[in-house]
Formats: structure tokens, sequence, C-alpha cells
């Protein structure tokens, strides 16, 4: 009689019924770059799926709201990155799908292994959506989210430094992984457009 060890390379009989439940379930990724307006599209595709939309850093923000941090841009990146040297870079991605329905979005990966776990624990659609820095500069700017940068040379080092080594965050990798490819330079009703033919498409 065989004996398996379940606990034998990190697999647990717990987590194992994780990943066969997440297999059966259909995630669409919506990940860009700051001010492109994913939060819009995975608003508009909640709306016209009737499905949920969960943001990655939802987990982060309620760690954030149990122990009293600020969740600021820093703290949020400093936290993923913690929990990514601690638990692997797709932790947030695998507690998401297992505590998702069937069918959801989810928005806001920045780490490769996000990514590559929500590829392999379930069957996912990955749309990325990108503008113009000086276009999204002036959304997150209208939309009083600009933090600390006060102006777009000091937006765009941001960025790029946000998504370097000591930190976790690979966003532009991320997003070279995506099936379909959105610039979002217009009004909403554009990017409405787009989002209607990509939906079409993946039935």
């Amino acid at each position: 009689m065989f004996k398996i060890n379940f606990n034998c390379c990190g697999f647990t009989y717990k987590r194992i019924c994780v990943i066969i439940t997440a297999m059966n379930k259909e995630a669409i990724g919506i990940i860009g770059t700051i001010g492109s307006g994913k939060d819009a599209a995975g608003d508009y595709i909640s709306g016209k799926l009737d499905i949920p939309s969960f943001q990655i850093s939802s987990p982060l923000k309620k760690i954030c709201a149990e122990t009293g941090i600020e969740p600021t841009r820093e703290n949020l990146i400093a936290l993923g990155t913690k929990l990514a040297d601690e638990r692997g870079d797709g932790y947030l991605a695998e507690y998401i799908i297992q505590h998702m329905p069937d069918r959801a979005i989810i928005t806001g990966m920045r780490q490769l292994g996000q990514v590559a776990v929500l590829k392999s624990l379930s069957r996912l659609t990955l749309i990325s959506i990108d503008a113009d820095p000086s276009i999204r500069f002036e959304r997150v700017k209208n939309n009083n989210k600009l933090g600390e940068a006060n102006t777009i040379d000091e937006f765009i080092r941001r960025e790029k430094a946000e998504n370097s080594t000591p930190n976790a965050q690979r966003l532009f990798e991320c997003m070279k992984l995506a099936d379909y490819y959105l610039l979002n330079e217009g009004s909403l009703e554009d990017l409405y457009a787009k989002l209607d033919k990509i939906l079409a498409l993946v039935g």
C-alpha cells in the first residue's frame, strides 16, 4: 500500500483541496499602470457581467486596518514585499482565489508570482491597460491621488522605483504576460467599447 506524504514539496491536504477547487474558477485579471483606468475597467466589467471584483491588495488593507498601519502606497508596497518574502509572491493571489466565487474579476496584480498563481490555479483572462504618462499624471492629479509626486518626472521616477529591487513588485513585466492590451487615452465610452470587444472574444 502506498503512503502519500502530502507535506512534501510544501503541499498539504488542505492546500491540495484549495488547488482542486480553484481550478474550476474563472478569473478576469486587470493590470495596469497608475492612472491607466484599470479600476474603471474592473467596475465596468463587474456591472456588465454581474460578477464581483476583488483588488489584489484587499488582504493587505485588511491587515493594515487590524494592525493600525496607515494604508499608504508605501506601506502597502512594503507589506506586500514582506509577505512575498515570508509566504511567496503568489500568496495574495492564492488567497483571493480561495475566497472568490466561481467567476470574478481580480485587479491590480503587480508581482510575477501573483500572475503565475492565477494562471495555474484558475482559468485566467489577463487584460493589461496603459496610457501615456502625461495623461495618467493628469488623471491621478485630478483624483487627488498623487501622494508625494508633485511633478510628472517625479511621478514616473516613483513608479519605476516601486517596481524595482528591493520591492517585490514587477508591474511592467507582469503587463507583458497579458492576453489583451488596451491603450486607454480617450473617454470612458472609448474604454468601455474596447472592453466590450474583448468580452465578446472571451465569451
